[in-house]
């Protein structure tokens, strides 16, 4: 079952049947930036792991930034109440859900994020319309965010492949012999 997501003043609300909801506050621009990056890079085989974890504990939770590093770091561990509740309150999948609702959420894209995300089912259905919807809105090329060109560079290649279905010269083929039926 997904979350159910509402949106009440600057806070998402996101209810998973029978359990008290799990409140999710906006980060700091920046903080929501620095997340962002570092899924984008994860995305195209440039990041780490370790990164873009952190960057949904910071949007399910919370962040402070570090002054002598410069970097957004999450809030310390007994002020995680979302994540803490995760792992003793909800199934992997569910987990999964309500983790990338509130990374959505914390994006460029808001509350149209958390329901790309919500909407497509969650999951991996979801994650990768809402990816798509985020490198979209960001105008970034999916060459850069693909770990695998295959499909675009096939596409282009189709587009450079003649039509064969009539000669160059333009003349339409005559008529083509056909298979004689046995006499009876």
């Amino acid at each position: 079952m997904s979350p159910i997501a509402t949106q009440v003043g600057r806070n998402l609300h996101l209810t998973m049947e029978g359990l008290d909801p799990f409140i999710v506050k906006p980060l700091p621009g920046n903080a929501g930036l620095q997340a962002t990056d570092a899924y984008l890079s994860m995305a195209t085989g440039n990041g780490d792991q370790t990164e873009v974890t952190l960057g949904i504990v910071m949007a399910l939770d919370g962040a402070v930034h570090n002054k002598e590093t410069d970097v957004w770091e999450p809030v310390p561990e007994a002020e995680r109440i979302n994540s803490n509740r995760l792992g003793t309150e909800l199934s992997a999948a569910e987990m999964e859900d309500v983790s990338m609702a509130a990374f959505f959420w914390q994006t460029i894209l808001g509350p149209a994020g958390v329901n790309v995300y919500l909407e497509n089912g969650g999951g991996v259905g979801g994650h990768t319309k809402a990816m798509w919807a985020l490198v979209t809105r960001l105008g970034l090329s999916p060459r850069l965010t693909s770990p695998s060109t295959a499909l675009e560079d096939l596409i282009q290649l189709q587009g450079s492949i003649p039509n064969t279905s009539t000669p160059p010269d333009g003349n339409k083929p005559g008529k083509q012999p056909q298979d004689k039926l046995p006499k009876k």
